[in-house]
């Protein structure tokens, strides 16, 4: 009766430590939730100033093309200045461009993280349901400690990430939207 008491009593201690490791997951995991979101939003953003841009483009052709052929004079100058409105434009939209396809490739990224992330919880979530005896508690807490270690590297890299896109959107600011 002792030796199941005490079996009964360390099932308890590892059930108590896995919920503990499950609640952690979780927070990871909606952590990089809100993260993806804010990527998301950030894509919709750049993705609408891109519209914009093309728009101006247009319409920068436009009126290159319906420009009075009358005055040789006003000619040249309009078409110097149009000619660096769309040289300013073309830079604008280039550099819209890419951060669109940075932050579609990051919002890609963490879409991956967070489904592998789930499926991780989901697979802790059966192996604590089911039990862990066939696992012994230090070769586990090992496992646990090297995906905990994992996670962590992989938010340091997301976070870098980020710092540099708010560092390059801060300098991009400072020069008046043209990089």
């Amino acid at each position: 009766m002792t030796s199941l008491q005490r079996e009964n009593d360390e099932l308890h201690e590892t059930l108590a430590r896995k919920t503990l490791l499950n609640e952690s997951v979780r927070t990871d995991l909606q952590s990089l939730q809100t993260r993806f979101d804010t990527l998301t939003i950030q894509k919709n953003d750049i993705s609408t100033l891109l519209d914009h841009n093309q728009q101006e483009l247009l319409t920068l052709r436009s009126v290159m093309a319906n420009a009075p052929t009358s005055d040789p004079i006003h000619l040249v100058f309009e078409i110097n200045r149009l000619t660096k409105s769309l040289e300013s434009k073309t830079r604008d939209f280039d550099y819209t461009s890419a951060q669109y396809q940075d932050a579609s490739a990051k919002a890609a990224e963490s879409g991956r993280e967070v489904l592998e992330l789930r499926q991780e919880v989901e697979r802790l979530r059966r192996r604590v349901g089911t039990g862990v005896k066939e696992v012994t508690w230090e070769a586990e807490r090992k496992v646990l400690e090297e995906k905990c270690r994992a996670l962590e590297e992989k938010c340091s890299v997301l976070e870098e990430r980020e710092r540099r896109r708010e560092e390059r959107e801060r300098r991009t600011d400072g020069l008046g939207g043209i990089a």
